[in-house]
């Protein structure tokens, strides 16, 4: 072909599920040369990547936005907090680029680097590391792309003195 083919396709069904067997829920992604995976954990940077998406399929790229069913009515971290409900981003000029990482917290001690669901995983690993284990300065990074190393992730792990890579689409 001499004309690009960009789309944006959407999995569904990634890591835990709410509904339960094979059909929705798989542990592991492959991905193949030219296609750019991402898994966001929140709704607010599903819109915001979302619109990237659409931008890079304009492009001819191929993206794929995988979601994690445990992900889609989550509201809380602890208890019943709403910690994890998120306004949306009406303006449309705000976009997550493939480069970009959120950072959660603040320190340089350790950086627990994840996608997803493993996000508010970690942030709950953080908060038993300080309360229990007395452990201060960890900082969830959250590196959506999947597909290469974020140019934001280069950037944040040099300040911290360890690195943990949680890993949800790796089983064991």
């Amino acid at each position: 072909g001499t004309r690009p083919n960009g789309m944006v396709v959407r999995l569904q069904g990634f890591d835990k599920g709410v509904f339960g067997g094979n059909f929705h829920t798989h542990n592991s992604l492959y991905l193949p040369p030219g296609l750019d995976a991402v898994v966001f954990s929140n709704g607010a940077d599903y819109v915001r990547g979302l619109r990237n998406a659409v931008a890079q399929a304009s492009a001819g790229r191929v993206v794929m936005l995988v979601d994690s069913t445990d992900l889609l009515n989550r509201r809380h971290l602890f208890d019943r907090d709403n910690a994890w409900m998120r306004p949306y981003p009406w303006d449309v000029g705000e976009i997550l680029t493939f480069d970009e990482v959120i950072e959660h917290g603040q320190g340089d001690e350790l950086a627990i680097v994840t996608y997803g669901n493993g996000v508010p995983t970690a942030l709950r690993a953080r908060r038993t590391l300080e309360e229990d284990h007395g452990i201060r300065g960890v900082v969830v990074v959250d590196a959506p792309y999947l597909s290469d190393v974020p140019g934001g992730l280069a950037t944040a792990l040099p300040r911290f003195r360890g690195a943990l890579f949680a890993d949800v689409c790796k089983l064991g």
